[in-house]
């Protein structure tokens, strides 16, 4: 059998935990408390059950939640896998077999696998501990023999404690020269009671006269005693009629009472039926008079508002929002209104009128665009004959200039000559002709006109043609009267020139003042100061529009006010008609609120009161019923009394009470009577002392022979021993029955213990030496050849031989080497028994003791043996991971949930 893998579900500190295991040696290592022999221990416990709660054995119950238990795979003699499965169930667990084809078994088939071995031999045999070595150098040579002969060198070590305990058994039953023992002690018994027996049987035949007499005073006593019977129950039925008198005399005086009121009835339970109903008729009244006076007091308040008044009020409520708006928008239109009027009037200010006064003008005034341009185009033709006038007397003024200067030139002409004529003449003409161009360029740049400008040099162009043909025709013959000439029709020129420019400036003085009496027309229709400057009339024009569009604006806000206004009058007025109460336009919607919660609580309450009389009428009606239908009950129970008022009912039932007691009364004489039927004058008051006497005879006679059949009996006490005599007989014939099954007992626990004698003597010859053999040479392979020969003395103990020759008891060697004495005979017992019990081998830590060279040796051994037997073993020491190149190393210490530990 191999052993495959082990599924731990709850054991111990394990959890969930699966182990794979090799066929060859598995090394489970972990350091102390990892849990290396919780798991040895769960090997054991899944294939020969749980300890019970009492035992020594440890359990290892989970601390935990988890189920405890687990399984076990592996591969049978015949090669088939098979799973071993215990969980908590029974004492020892419920265990189920699950094979490959599907089937299961349970204990039975598990003894089957494991070859009916128990856990005592499997671990005497397989498992091998230091445990079972400690304090072997303490024992006795033939208690260490025996220890080691009965941890499995001839696989009896059940016979041997069968055979032990037998023994002791058989000592408990039978020592030849002991008083303790169960047969010791029943043998004496008899011998005891066989002696008292025959005592007995020498006293017996003395006293046959004795018995005789003592038959006749029986018979005689027999007779007195049934005369003292008669005579007693005579006594008895007259002491039965004397009890009985009485009850039958007040019968007949109860039957004589009861016939005067046996026409009395009442109604059952008549008295508390009636006052429970007096009671609640009572209460019934209460309940009335309370009830009326609640109604009193509930006077109802009449609403000033109907319920329909209520919800129109309540529904005006919801146009709170529209109030405040129109509010929020009156206010906005007074604050723009005002707004518009400030900026209107420093509009006017700005303008210079008065308000007041010219206002209504203002806003009547034409301020089209086109009264506007009209006005423009006045005061640009003003503006534009005030320039040409400017213009017209510069040049009139130039005129007059350049004629003085003619004037001049001529006569100066006639004193110099020609050449410096010339000269003077060109100087003279330049001169004028940059005047007149420098005048007309300042004047157009300054007066911002062109035109006078461009009239400049038109004017210039002239000047300057005209003059050089002047002076060209000066060049001709005749010059200086021809230049003469010239001057004088030039001075002519400009004579008419001067006079058609006064001509015209006077003109021009006319149309402006046309024009400007026509401003000053246009300024005072608007009522302003007609001192304004033209360049103003714009600006002025500009603040004239605005002012009637904020009066345009003003009279739209005007209508919005007055609309709103009359929206709020509207809304007010309808809110007044809602209630009776003096409306504030302020508080109105916050006084409808208060007067409409007022209302509702009023028509609420006066609901509620309605509701309540509804209530209270209701109940009084049920109470008025009900105080009917207790009226007639109480009659009822009057008609049932046969009587008309409370104080007869009362009578009614005193009497029917009697009725019932004397009844009572009677049916109790009935009871004690118990149907008896006596005669009252059927004895006399002597009879009972006549009986009494008789009995006093009779009592006197029977105390003589009772007398004398006392000292007969005295006498004869011996006959009465007859009876124990035949107790002691049978007493005897038990003894003899309970030792004759001791004896069997015993006899057949001796054969038994005969018979296992035998089959140890047998099985040490045909199967010890070939185990002696083997562990003969595991010993010397430990040992590196140190000891020879593990034999056994002929005193059946067993011994060492070294090379030398020399001789050791087991006792007298070291631990370490008593150790592998015992492993030597376990391995050599396991390999003895592979072809018929192929079990794993189990270590736990054997080596511990072992030095280098020995735990070398123990170490090729166990190589050898992992080709034919599985090796399981668990070590605490970190060098043992690695001595065997082949193993699998098990670290027990992580070991987790559904995982193997760290493997090498």
């Amino acid at each position: 059998m191999k052993l495959v893998k082990l599924h731990i579900y709850g054991f111990g500190k394990h959890e969930n935990v699966e182990v794979d295991l090799n066929n060859g040696i598995n090394v489970f290592f972990g350091e102390n408390e990892a849990g290396k022999t919780t798991i040895q221990q769960f090997i054991l416990h899944i294939f020969f059950g749980f300890p019970q709660r009492n035992a020594q054995l440890l359990r290892y119950e989970p601390k935990s939640n988890a189920s405890y238990g687990g399984k076990i795979q592996i591969i049978d003699d015949h090669g088939q896998p098979v799973t071993i499965e215990r969980v908590k169930g029974k004492a020892s667990g419920d265990v189920t077999v699950y094979y490959s084809d599907g089937s299961r078994g349970g204990e039975k088939e598990l003894g089957s696998i494991l070859h009916s071995y128990s856990r005592a031999d499997f671990e005497a045999i397989f498992s091998f501990s230091l445990l079972q070595l400690q304090g072997f150098e303490k024992m006795t040579e033939e208690e260490l023999t025996r220890t080691l002969l009965s941890s499995g060198t001839t696989g009896i070590d059940t016979l041997t404690i069968v055979e032990n305990q037998f023994l002791k058994d058989m000592g408990e039953l039978f020592k030849p020269s002991g008083r303790k023992p169960h047969i010791n002690q029943k043998i004496e018994e008899l011998r005891e009671l066989e002696t008292t027996y025959k005592h007995h049987l020498e006293e017996v035949e003395k006293y046959e006269p004795s018995i005789k007499r003592l038959n006749e005073l029986e018979t005689i006593i027999e007779e007195l005693n049934q005369q003292e019977l008669e005579i007693s129950k005579q006594l008895q039925r007259y002491l039965e009629w004397k009890q009985l008198k009485p009850l039958k005399e007040k019968e007949t005086k109860l039957n004589h009472e009861l016939e005067l009121v046996k026409h009395q009835f009442f109604p059952s339970d008549g008295i508390r039926r009636f006052e429970l109903i007096k009671d609640k008729l009572t209460n019934n009244h209460i309940d009335m008079e309370q009830l009326k006076k609640e109604l009193d007091t509930l006077t109802i308040q009449e609403a000033n508002l109907t319920t329909q008044q209520l919800e129109e009020l309540l529904s005006f409520l919801n146009r709170e929002a529209e109030w405040h708006q129109l509010r929020s928008k009156r206010i906005q239109i007074e604050e723009e209104q005002s707004k518009t009027l400030q900026n209107q009037m420093q509009q006017l200010a700005l303008v210079g009128v008065d308000w007041e006064k010219s206002l209504s003008h203002i806003v009547q005034a034409d301020v089209s665009i086109q009264q506007e341009d009209k006005l423009v185009t006045i005061l640009q033709t003003e503006k534009n004959l005030e320039l040409e006038l400017q213009q017209e007397k510069r040049l009139l003024q130039m005129k007059e200039q350049d004629l003085l200067q003619q004037q001049q030139r001529a006569t100066e002409s006639k004193r110099v000559n020609k050449t410096s004529s010339n000269k003077t003449a060109n100087r003279i003409m330049l001169g004028i002709i940059a005047a007149i161009f420098l005048i007309g360029i300042v004047i157009g740049v300054t007066q911002s006109n062109w035109m006078v400008a461009l009239t400049a040099i038109i004017i210039s162009g002239i000047v300057y043609v005209g003059f050089s043909l002047m002076m060209n025709s000066l060049k001709q013959p005749n010059d200086v009267q021809t230049y003469a000439e010239l001057l004088k029709k030039e001075q002519e020129s400009l004579q008419q020139a001067i006079s058609t420019l006064k001509q015209k400036v006077n003109e021009i003085e006319h149309k402006k003042l046309d024009v400007t009496q026509k401003v000053s027309v246009f300024l005072t229709s608007y009522h302003i100061n007609e001192q304004l400057s033209p360049s103003l009339l714009p600006e002025l024009f500009k603040r004239l529009r605005m002012i009637q569009e904020q009066q345009m604006q003003l009279d739209q806000m005007e209508t919005k006010l007055y609309e709103v206004r009359l929206q709020l009058q509207d809304l007010y007025e309808q809110a007044q008609r809602k209630i009776h109460t003096k409306l504030i336009e302020d508080m109105l919607f916050h006084q409808l609120r208060e007067s409409y919660l007022e209302e509702k609580k009023k028509s609420e309450d006066q609901d509620y009161k309605e509701k309540k009389i509804t209530e209270l009428e209701k109940r009084q009606q049920e109470l008025f019923f009900q105080q009917q239908s207790f009226t007639e009950q109480i009659h009822t129970l009057y008609n049932e009394a046969n009587v008309e008022t409370e104080s007869d009912y009362y009578m009614a039932y005193s009497i029917y009470e009697q009725k019932v007691e004397l009844e009572k009364e009677l049916h109790h004489i009935h009871l004690q009577l118990a149907g008896k039927q006596i005669n009252l004058d059927e004895f006399e008051d002597v009879f009972e002392d006549e009986c009494k006497g008789r009995l006093l005879h009779l009592q006197q006679k029977r105390n003589v022979y009772n007398d004398e059949k006392a000292t007969l009996s005295y006498q004869t006490k011996k006959l009465l021993e007859d009876e124990e005599q035949s107790e002691q007989l049978q007493l005897i014939e038990q003894k003899k029955a309970e030792l004759h099954e001791l004896v069997k007992k015993w006899a057949a626990q001796k054969v038994v213990v005969e018979s296992i004698k035998q089959m140890m003597r047998q099985l040490k010859e045909e199967r010890l030496p070939e185990v002696l053999e083997n562990a003969q040479y595991y010993f010397q392979l430990l040992t590196n050849k140190s000891y020879e020969q593990l034999i056994l003395s002929p005193e059946e103990s067993f011994e060492v031989v070294k090379t030398s020759g020399q001789r050791f008891k087991i006792a007298e060697l070291s631990q370490a080497t008593k150790e592998q004495a015992y492993i030597s005979l376990r391995v050599a017992l396991a390999v003895s028994l592979q072809s018929k019990a192929p079990f794993p081998i189990i270590m736990d830590d054997p080596f511990v003791h072992f030095d280098r060279v020995r735990l070398q040796q123990v170490v090729q051994l166990m190589a050898e043996l992992q080709k034919e037997h599985q090796l399981l073993y668990f070590t605490c020491h970190d060098n043992m991971q690695f001595v065997w190149e082949d193993a699998l190393v098990i670290q027990v210490a992580t070991l987790l949930p559904r995982k193997v530990g760290i493997v090498k």
